[in-house]
């Protein structure tokens, strides 16, 4: 029997998945050095983020056929080195798409009725003099401008306007307009987009391109009053200048779900900033989510194992599939 190594601790529906087809090798503690030694007799292993999946950990694995990772982005495995040993590399891009949303909202609101700074100010006595800060603003009205309208986008911009009645603009070049919902305003320049909206809410994933790319150019064309979220991945923004512009009064807040350091640093900036919300790269990680995760990236494997061809490969165009 095939053997497949889970590197996180999933449910046990999405191990009995497996254990349909194959040995698992469960190391629920994620051990980097366990993981190393186990690989050398694996057809495949389910991977989470919390370990950098080289072309040399490939070659540790010469009957490595299918790396299964448990979210949307790919960017802790070499894909380019998987593509050229014939390794086939899937992702789970539709399971967390509802759930990486509902975070994302729950941000936007945080942020502009200022909850964690009124909880903390009433906690410390302070009951009278925080009800009359008048921080919070409304969302009713307001513009929320979207980089990146993919899955979750779509349903960061559907919510905001049911919930919210909020004006939706959006930047996405790689998108036709049919895909566009009626009611949002498809942007061509980008740069509109931070001028122009109240809230800017990052949805892209890591590429060469995406990288830094949000940094001074567009966070300076941003209003003083506006908010930055992003639950895509760290390394698309300079932290650093937003917690400038937070310090300078350019910017009301920022909320954070992703980290160019994951674990942050000891003295990270964005941590200690008074006008950020900063949550540990769990957007996705509900009771819920991560069952239907592990599950869709289980059966990716045994898909494969069992002679069909998986739904969501990452790498298709790569292997000609």
């Amino acid at each position: 029997m095939k053997k497949v190594i889970v590197n996180e601790k999933v449910s046990p529906d999405a191990l009995n998945i497996l254990r349909k087809a194959a040995e698992v090798v469960y190391i629920p503690s994620g051990d980097h050095e366990e993981i190393k030694k186990a690989l050398h007799d694996i057809t495949a292993i389910m991977l989470d983020t919390t370990i950098k999946f080289t072309g040399e950990l490939m070659d540790s694995a010469p009957n490595l056929k299918v790396i299964s990772r448990t979210g949307t982005g790919v960017d802790n495995v070499d894909v380019p080195a998987a593509t050229e040993r014939g390794i086939l590399v899937l992702h789970t891009p539709d399971a967390n798409t509802v759930t990486v949303a509902e975070h994302t909202v729950a941000l936007i609101g945080a942020l502009t009725k200022h909850l964690l700074f009124l909880d903390s100010e009433t906690r410390k006595g302070k009951f009278k003099v925080a009800r009359r800060y008048y921080l919070p603003v409304d969302l009713d009205g307001k513009t929320l401008g979207i980089i990146g309208y993919g899955r979750i986008g779509k349903q960061v911009a559907r919510k905001c306007m049911a919930a919210f009645n909020m004006k939706v603009i959006i930047y996405d070049p790689y998108i036709s307009d049919d895909v566009i919902a009626p009611g949002v305003i498809r942007y061509t320049d980008e740069r509109k987009v931070y001028q122009e909206a109240d809230i800017v809410s990052l949805h892209v994933p890591m590429t060469d391109e995406t990288r830094n790319h949000v940094g001074e150019n567009l966070l300076s064309l941003m209003k003083p009053s506006a908010y930055l979220v992003n639950t895509a991945r760290g390394n698309i923004v300079d932290e650093a200048y937003v917690c400038k512009m937070l310090d300078e009064g350019r910017l009301a807040g920022a909320g954070f779900d992703v980290l160019a350091n994951e674990p942050p640093l000891d003295d990270e900036l964005f941590l200690k900033n008074p006008k950020t919300i900063v949550s540990p790269h769990s957007a996705a990680l509900t009771n819920e989510c991560t069952v239907r995760v592990a599950c869709e990236a289980a059966q990716g494997i045994v898909d494969y194992l069992e002679g069909r061809m998986p739904k969501s490969i990452f790498n298709r165009k790569g292997l000609n599939l």
